[in-house]
């Protein structure tokens, strides 16, 4: 298995038009677009993580906006932790590796193979029980 960086931070927030103007009109972030991810119900609008027009940033930002009516993931967590920081993503260069590594070292997984995510990943997510409590995505970018 092998990390090639963070791809990004999934970011939950109470008010994801005011998240989204902070970002952009006041840091100055570069808003790359939004994508729903229909099976999870949820609208994720992603920002480079820095202001400098020159500078790609490898890692991003993702306001994660649920459009479900409260059963699914995001609104969960806002229902019971309100807005913050949902998970954290990072990149493999294999998920089918990263996952049958993890499978021999007994971790628990939320998603024992890929699915696809958002603009056309592979991701699967690690059970936070596994990890300390922190929510782990994998993501394999589409080539």
């Amino acid at each position: 298995m092998k990390i090639t960086g963070i791809n990004h931070v999934g970011l939950a927030a109470s008010d994801p038009e005011k998240a989204t103007w902070f970002l952009r009109d006041i840091l100055g972030l570069q808003y790359l677009g939004s994508e729903l991810v229909a099976a999870q119900k949820t609208l994720t609008l992603m920002f480079q993580s820095s202001s400098e027009p020159e500078q790609v940033a490898a890692s991003r930002l993702e306001i994660l906006k649920d459009e479900s009516t409260g059963d699914r993931p995001i609104a969960k967590f806002l229902a019971k932790k309100g807005g913050g920081i949902h998970h954290l993503a990072l990149t493999v260069d294999s998920i089918d590796a990263a996952l049958a590594h993890l499978k021999e070292a007994g971790i628990e997984l939320i998603d024992k193979v890929p699915r696809i995510g958002a603009h056309g990943t592979r991701i699967a997510f690690v059970h936070p029980r596994a990890t300390g409590g922190l929510l782990v995505e994998l993501v394999e970018e589409s080539h």
